[in-house]
């Protein structure tokens, strides 16, 4: 018998749940369950936004989101007996939906409001509901696909210490002043997403235990030290965190380092599906879900993960694949070259190849009757696989982005005549408005939003 050691309602707000939530890492954020070493325990997440993304038909609440709230992470959860030095094995066992809450959402953010991997081109926010139906997913915004999916935690890792807390707070800070001046770093002139990196923030703060920001904010100095040293949890670290690895499924084993006496292990962000690089960054399959995970302790074992940079601490998680994982015998390939849109060369810069390989492949399919925005929001969520194929042969570095043809209701490879390419694929629409006489349709995309105005806000705050 699994014991369901972290319930939640998604139906409620994420600071109304039985057990505390959090949204930031921090050494002080105290654990809300421990475990016994050995022992299969059960932990229930809401979805990473913590249900400002509603199933409808508009994307209003993707272009309006409050990211200053993000990752809403179900623990810390204390593994009796782990100290720092030590590493943590989690055992994946088994994961799925929350019964009765069998939807997911796929989003790109508004260009001013968190933006994306190709926000210089899609600037809009859109949204796709997905429909999950046992292994399976489709979806009535993006009609002519379904593929099962692999469901697994797109955020999990250990607490840092403090000194590993500042280095991060340290260097992620440097990044964002160096902008503008002759320090910047190369990538920051080739991507659009803005801030580069989200420093700490009391507004929007979940502590766990130790409170909400609404109740705490400015009314508890000890609550207000933690608030502006917390670490969002946006980017992956070397206590693993968001690094939105599709593989951490059934049948995984990872192996986290210790930073903190018992660990203190938080997860959440569940993903039903999610393609590699997770393109529009708002883009799994994002869902409430469930882990059923089993942990033990190697003793001195952070001793075997490799140092790789001047501290002790840098550090990253390592894991097992585990055997369960869709299968497809066909695909579809599209390489990109570090050679820019505007035909600027880079050196072996694998981010612009990726991102040329994204561009084409979108670009390819939308011959096909998609939009290129159901394209992008696909691409970011279905089984598709990137790889590094070339990183040594000067100046190009080269990426692929492979796609499952059986995805498809038609065959997406290039024909044997252009006739009728466009034919078979539907785009939804936003329904009517106007007077109950005179009913005009509206041609606008139901996924995509009006361009620009982003406010973000999450109207349960206002209660």
């Amino acid at each position: 018998m699994v014991r369901k050691l972290i319930s939640v309602d998604p139906k409620i707000a994420p600071w109304e749940q039985e057990t505390p939530l959090h949204n930031r890492w921090h050494p002080d954020i105290p654990p809300v369950a421990s475990v016994e070493e050995g022992e299969v325990f059960r932990v229930e997440c809401v979805d990473w936004t913590g249900g400002q993304i509603k199933n409808d038909d508009s994307s209003d609440d993707v272009k309006n989101v409050d990211l200053s709230q993000v990752h809403y992470l179900s623990g810390p959860i204390e593994v009796k007996g782990a100290k720092p030095g030590d590493l943590l094995k989690v055992e994946f066992l088994n994961l799925g939906c929350l019964e009765g809450d069998e939807w997911g959402f796929t989003g790109t953010f508004a260009k001013e409001n968190g933006g994306g991997f190709l926000t210089d081109h899609y600037p809009k926010a859109t949204k796709a509901i997905w429909d999950l139906e046992g292994i399976y997913c489709s979806s009535r915004h993006i009609p002519g696909v379904r593929f099962p999916g692999l469901i697994h935690p797109g955020l999990i890792g250990t607490a840092p210490n403090k000194k590993l807390l500042a280095m991060w707070n340290e260097r992620e800070a440097k990044l964002c002043s160096e902008e503008g001046t002759a320090d910047e770093k190369t990538l920051c002139g080739c991507l659009a997403t803005r801030p580069l990196a989200c420093l700490p923030e009391a507004k929007g703060a979940m502590l766990g235990k130790l409170g909400h920001f609404l109740e705490k904010s400015g009314n508890d100095e000890a609550w207000d030290k933690v608030a502006s040293e917390a670490a969002r949890t946006v980017p992956g670290r070397e206590n693993g965190g968001n690094c939105d690895i599709k593989n951490l499924s059934r049948g995984c084993t990872v192996y986290f380092p210790v930073f903190v006496n018992g660990a203190n292990l938080s997860m959440g962000d569940m993903h039903f599906s999610q393609g590699d690089g997770e393109v529009s960054f708002c883009g799994a399959i994002e869902m409430s879900g469930f882990l059923d995970l089993k942990c033990s302790i190697i003793k001195g074992g952070t001793k075997m993960l490799p140092v790789t940079g001047p501290s002790k601490l840098h550090i990253n998680p390592i894991f097992e694949i585990g055997p369960l994982e869709p299968r497809f015998s066909e695909w579809l390939v599209f390489e990109g070259i570090s050679v820019d849109e505007k035909g600027e060369q880079h050196y072996l810069d694998a981010t612009i190849a990726y991102k040329m390989a994204v561009l084409k492949c979108i670009k390819y399919l939308s011959q096909f009757g998609f939009t290129e925005e159901q394209v992008y929001l696909l691409l970011s969520c279905c089984p598709c696989e990137g790889r590094i194929s070339g990183i040594v042969d000067i100046p190009n570095a080269v990426c692929t982005l492979a796609i499952p043809l059986s995805i498809f209701d038609r065959d997406v490879r290039p024909p044997s005549t252009l006739e009728g390419l466009t034919q078979g694929v539907t785009v939804m629409k936003r329904g009517f408005f106007g007077s109950s006489t005179k009913k005009i349709e509206k041609t606008a995309n139901v996924c995509i939003s009006e361009e620009g105005g982003a406010v973000p806000f999450d109207p349960r705050l206002e209660k």
